[in-house]
């Protein structure tokens, strides 16, 4: 007949059988550890001698040791070496890592040292520099030049930094130079960016100037012959020449030199075929001399647009563009409208 374990007599036997079972195997696995425990204890007091033989006649020396004396002088001596082996070799690596942060901060100072150098350096440059944006700044209108690179107050001769407490002065050292340095320059980099804006609205505004004005050369070819008094060709005296001769090759392109409108094409006696151009701002350009011409009365032409040829007509014995510049009713010097512009 099989039992079941879930009537109420069957699980106490169960039960009982289980903490038999139990008993039964510790105790005798406690005899096992008591026995192990006496034996280990027995061997333990057990005493070695330990024998000091001199070479000479002296008496001989024996200490008595039991093995658990010696196993806890070698215990111990095992800690200690092992305990003195981890600091040795964490002071190596201390002392190791103190001799990097030695080596780093060596190469810090030589930086800090070439930085200090650069600044300076960027310091004497902008300097230098600053007299370029003055002149630069002098010439746009309203310009106010005494202010320009004002810092405001008074230098004091004894700076300090700090107060003690009743009010003496403190002992905190000034800055080094390169951090004043550095911000002089801060201050002047944003003083130099409002002119910068100020010349570019001005240079734009001239740059529309210039662009409507005479600007460029009309020809490409040598000046023979400059405005103002010179010895006629034709007669022993003076006269007064209103333009400029450039000679070139025959046929050679003759170029308005600002955008306008053709106002006159005429033939004149002494200066042969004629185109005059009137532009902004009152200015009126003439080109004589001229073999044929390519425009018409009326027309508009812009800067650098051929409106002519070289030729020899009129009183020339040389292919020349004669360029004459008028400003309202007065001849002006066409030479200072050319001479820093190229004419290739």
């Amino acid at each position: 007949m099989k039992l079941n374990p879930f009537q109420e007599t069957n699980l106490y036997d169960l039960q009982k059988n289980i903490l038999q079972f139990l008993a039964d195997h510790l105790n005798s696995k406690q005899e096992k550890l008591k026995d192990w425990w006496r034996l280990f204890v027995t061997k333990g007091k057990e005493r070695i001698t330990i024998m000091f033989i001199p070479h000479s006649e002296k008496r001989i020396l024996n200490f008595h040791v039991s093995i658990f004396a010696i196993a806890i002088i070698a215990g111990v001596v095992m800690t200690t070496i092992t305990i003195t082996s981890i600091l040795i070799i964490n002071h190596s690596s201390t002392i190791k890592e103190v001799s990097k942060l030695k080596k780093y901060g060596s190469n810090s100072k030589i930086q800090i040292k070439k930085y200090k150098e650069e600044i300076n350096e960027l310091y004497d440059i902008f300097q230098k520099f600053k007299p370029e944006i003055t002149h630069l700044y002098s010439l746009t209108p309203g310009s106010d030049i005494d202010s320009l690179w004002a810092k405001g107050g008074v230098n004091n001769p004894n700076p300090t930094y700090d107060t003690g407490e009743n009010g003496e002065a403190g002992t905190a050292e000034l800055p080094p130079i390169e951090i004043l340095n550095i911000q002089e320059i801060e201050r002047e980099l944003k003083t130099t960016k409002k002119i910068l804006s100020k010349i570019k609205v001005f240079l734009e505004y001239r740059k529309k100037i210039i662009e409507t004005t005479p600007s460029i050369w009309p020809v490409n070819g040598y000046v023979v012959s400059r405005f103002g008094q010179r010895n006629s060709a034709y007669a022993a005296e003076t006269e007064n020449h209103n333009g400029l001769d450039i000679e070139a090759f025959p046929g050679a392109d003759i170029k308005s030199t600002a955008p306008g409108k053709v106002s006159s094409i005429r033939w004149d006696p002494v200066l042969g075929l004629t185109v005059s151009v009137k532009h902004k701002y009152g200015f009126t350009t003439s080109y004589a001399h001229c073999q044929r011409v390519s425009v018409e009365v009326g027309q508009q032409v812009s800067k650098g647009e051929v409106i002519g040829y070289v030729g020899r007509t009129g009183k020339t014995a040389r292919y020349i563009c004669h360029y004459e510049i008028i400003i309202g009713t007065e001849f002006v010097d066409p030479m200072p409208y050319l001479n820093r512009i190229s004419h290739n």
